[in-house]
């Protein structure tokens, strides 16, 4: 069973996705994220769809995989 925090993760996902079309660019984050943005962060770096260097992140290709091969199947959305 998926719980909030992963499925925030995913959906933040598919947002970085969305925001940089896909390539693997760093996306800087806002200053003032809320826990639940910080926790679905969290979640997406230790499943090893994104990394994180503090003030920006960039998916891995297992993140863009996720959102391209999630979307084939039906998985992410």
């Amino acid at each position: 069973m998926v719980d909030q925090s992963e499925r925030s993760a995913r959906f933040l996902v598919r947002a970085l996705h969305a925001a940089t079309d896909g390539e693997p660019r760093w996306w800087v984050l806002p200053a003032n994220l809320n826990e639940a943005t910080k926790e679905a962060i969290a979640v997406a770096v230790n499943r090893g769809w994104m990394l994180d260097r503090g003030d920006s992140v960039r998916l891995t290709d297992a993140g863009r995989k996720l959102v391209t091969q999630g979307n084939r199947l039906g998985l992410v959305g």
